[in-house]
């Protein structure tokens, strides 16, 4: 049964990455075929523990965020995705493929409706992005980038498998090894831009 989860989640994190970048992370694997069906489990964690960017409220925002673009995605509301996000997939962006759109919005709205704002319970952010990220095994990570009004914008949803023998492998904890660029970006959030 384990197995199987493992397995499901891993086609979801595929699909999710897909949908929001074409550039995966070296902590997440990928799979050929991002447009398969998604589901995810519930997972459950303590209260949100802000680790930078002191702002209490900053969570309740981006999770905010976060919400109005899974709804926009369950309603096919393209432009509302659009208004949220950072970046949209080049399958979004093409009239023509507007249905495998579609069934990119019902799969990341199957998947990711049914994470729990206090299953993230670590946050990392600064004035240019912010990353909202579960306890492992199994961590999953929202990224999300601000605008000049320092509102957040979706960027992305990754699934990082750490072993119980390295925890905190899937986030830098350590803000100076964040950016190795030195660009303001920091390297996980930079690694889903599009090109």
């Amino acid at each position: 049964m384990k197995g199987r989860i493992i397995v499901i989640i891993a086609v979801c994190a595929a699909g999710i990455i897909f949908f929001i970048s074409t550039y995966p992370s070296k902590t997440v694997r990928s799979f050929p075929n991002p447009d398969l069906p998604l589901v995810s489990p519930v997972l459950s964690a303590p209260p949100i523990d802000i680790l930078s960017g002191n702002d209490p409220l900053l969570a309740t925002r981006a999770w905010m965020t976060f919400q109005n673009y899974l709804e926009f995605a369950r309603t096919h509301n393209l432009p509302g995705i659009k208004s949220l996000s950072h970046q949209i997939s080049d399958t979004c962006n093409d009239p023509v493929k507007e249905q495998r759109c579609f069934a990119l919005m019902d799969s990341v709205y199957i998947m990711a409706s049914k994470l729990k704002m206090d299953e993230f319970k670590h946050i990392q952010a600064d004035r240019r992005q912010i990353m909202m990220f579960t306890d492992g095994p199994i961590v999953a990570i929202l990224y999300f980038t601000r605008d000049e009004s320092l509102t957040p914008k979706m960027l992305g949803l990754r699934f990082c498998f750490e072993e119980t023998t390295t925890p905190g492998r899937c986030v830098e904890a350590d803000p100076k090894l964040r950016d190795q660029d030195g660009n303001g970006w920091w390297d996980n959030v930079e690694s889903l831009f599009y090109r």
